[in-house]
């Protein structure tokens, strides 16, 4: 049986076996896997978002941004450049 891995740290624990306060954040609180709210789900994105490219770092920027338009790739921006300066 597969069990669900924690995707919060570097052990990727199974959920019912978790070893560290992130992992049992996620699995408990407001990340769990259908958020309530569109910000919320925007924020699990995000974090997804970062999990993926701190774990592929090798992955090359052709494939990780092929399917945006460059509409789409200058709205990211301009939305990521907001919130580094929150």
């Amino acid at each position: 049986m597969n069990e669900e891995k924690c995707p919060c740290c570097p052990n990727h624990c199974d959920k019912k076996n978790l070893s560290c306060g992130r992992g049992m954040d996620y699995f408990n609180g407001e990340n769990q896997e259908e958020a309530k709210t569109i910000q919320e789900q925007i924020l699990m994105d995000l974090r997804k978002c970062g999990h993926y490219l701190h774990h592929n770092k090798e992955a090359k920027k052709e494939d990780i941004l092929k399917n945006l338009t460059e509409e789409e790739l200058e709205q990211l921006h301009t939305f990521l450049e907001k919130i580094k300066t929150m």
